[in-house]
């Protein structure tokens, strides 16, 4: 449900990437865990609200009521009604994730304390729009169509730490070993949007995007395999067919004051699953040769439900070269979840056949399944300043900054510490603070914002004294606007 934004866009930058690996799920009784072979990093990209730029990002994300320019389809559709002149954005991105996982290695006594390192990097296109200004009966709008990287899975990925023969450090592992595993991953789920803002009154606008949902990603995961000495690759790929609908408004109560307001509606995406496993355990068979396990496996019937999302914001011009802005939103993301995923096995390895099924997950979190999920809720905050150049004030320099708080939609469950009781549940917030600085020629605007997020998020069933698994999240967003001809 992101218009074109879903939490990649990352929640109002908040992009906290914890991976929460919708890959090879093992079911023990009512628990589900997530083995390390097949992870997508959703966590931290789950704010189905946030659109893409510089300029917005700079500002912390908090853009619902102030956005006016070439990406304003991707925050609030509304926006589009103040542009007067054609206008072209191209937005990029940098993407920085990393995360310390704490593990106790309990294949030895006593137990020793270990601690798995992961980063990803990547870079990407993440929006790209062209808009049209029209006028009708004297009404001011503007049509857009525009390109939107929703959920980027590009870029490589290095994971180290130990492993042991059933998974991260469980009880009874025969064995624990110092390892590394690659991923590479490409694509991810994109969004094609027609967008369209109109003022109704002097005080009122309002807009609509319709966007299609295509494509998918794929990623290779190849690793050593701690139980055979072998080694062990994980192809899977993912193409995803939905659409759904943004509706914005801004009202304008006095000529200094914007709020506005956004709903993503809710919808269900069709997902194309494929998957293959090939294990290496350096066996030799009879006569001699190594000997290679392969499994293949592919759905049709994948189903994908987004949530609902709402946003609400306000933004006041302080002065003519000052404007402060706070958005929240709200992702009702207990109400989402994906049906007929399936993971694989080592073939031969299961009791249960090579193909491991379940018939409804929570989505994106599919790591704690029995508990469910959490609705979660954003809260933004920025500011921007405009310094005007040149006895014509055509060269502007603004400068911009913003603070946000994203609460992540996992539920941990935790025990008692010491005989004290700890809260049952925990829902984890991450924080994070942006910069950004811009220059604008006449028609041309350039703009960098720099994100950074991090936060802390407890094992289950750990005590409140364990530590946390710490994760950070680094982003740069570069935009390039470009308004033509005159006004209208």
């Amino acid at each position: 449900m992101v218009h074109a934004n879903f939490w990649k866009r990352f929640s109002a930058v908040s992009v906290s990437a914890v991976l929460f690996g919708l890959g090879a799920l093992e079911a023990r009784g009512q628990d589900l865990r997530v083995n390390q072979d097949e992870l997508a990093s959703f966590y931290g990209r789950m704010n189905v609200v946030v659109g893409s730029g510089a300029r917005a990002f700079g500002m912390g994300g908090a853009f619902l009521a102030r956005a006016d320019d070439a990406t304003a389809a991707s925050w609030n559709p509304a926006g589009l009604s103040y542009l007067r002149r054609k206008e072209f954005s191209v937005v990029g991105v940098h993407n920085d994730f990393s995360q310390e996982i704490p593990n106790e290695n309990r294949a030895v006594t006593p137990a020793v304390q270990v601690t798995t390192r992961d980063q990803l990097r990547g870079s990407v296109a993440d929006f790209v729009g062209f808009a049209y200004p029209l006028r009708l009966k004297g009404q001011t709008g503007a049509v857009q169509a525009s390109y939107q990287r929703s959920f980027s899975f590009t870029g490589s990925r290095r994971s180290e730490g130990p492993v042991a023969a059933s998974g991260f450090s469980l009880p009874g592992a025969k064995a624990a070993l110092p390892t590394e595993f690659t991923v590479e991953g490409k694509g991810g789920f994109d969004t094609l949007s027609l967008s369209s803002g109109f003022e109704v009154h002097r005080q009122l606008r309002l807009g609509f995007s319709v966007n299609r949902w295509f494509r998918g990603f794929s990623q290779t995961v190849d690793r050593p395999d701690a139980q055979t000495g072998g080694s062990r690759q994980i192809h899977s790929a993912w193409d995803i067919s939905g659409t759904n609908v943004n509706l914005g408004g801004l009202f304008t109560p006095t000529p200094k004051l914007n709020l506005g307001a956004v709903m993503k509606t809710p919808f269900r995406a069709n997902v194309r699953l494929r998957k293959a496993r090939t294990d290496d355990p350096r066996i030799l068979d009879q006569n001699g040769n190594v000997t290679q396990a392969t499994n293949n496996s592919e759905s049709g019937e994948v189903l994908i439900r987004f949530p609902r999302v709402y946003g609400l914001g306000v933004s006041y011009r302080a002065t003519n070269t000052v404007t402060v802005s706070a958005d929240f939103t709200r992702t009702g993301w207990s109400q989402a979840t994906i049906t007929d995923f399936f993971g694989l096995a080592r073939s031969g390895s299961s009791e249960t056949g090579d193909v491991e099924r379940y018939p409804e997950l929570p989505f994106p979190a599919v790591e704690s399944g029995t508990n469910g999920q959490a609705d979660t809720s954003q809260l933004r905050i920025g500011a921007e300043w405009v310094l005007r150049l040149g006895g014509s004030g055509n060269v502007l320099l603004p400068v911009r900054a913003g603070f946000f708080l994203d609460g992540q939609p996992v539920i941990i469950k935790q025990s008692v510490e010491d005989g004290f009781p700890v809260p049952s549940e925990v829902k984890p917030v991450f924080s994070g603070f942006t910069a950004g600085f811009g220059v604008t020629v006449g028609g041309a605007l350039f703009d960098v914002a720099y994100i950074r997020e991090a936060g802390n998020v407890p094992a289950p069933n750990d005590r409140i004294s364990d530590p946390r698994r710490a994760v950070r999240y680094n982003r740069v967003f570069a935009s390039m606007m470009v308004r033509l001809g005159s006004r209208r």
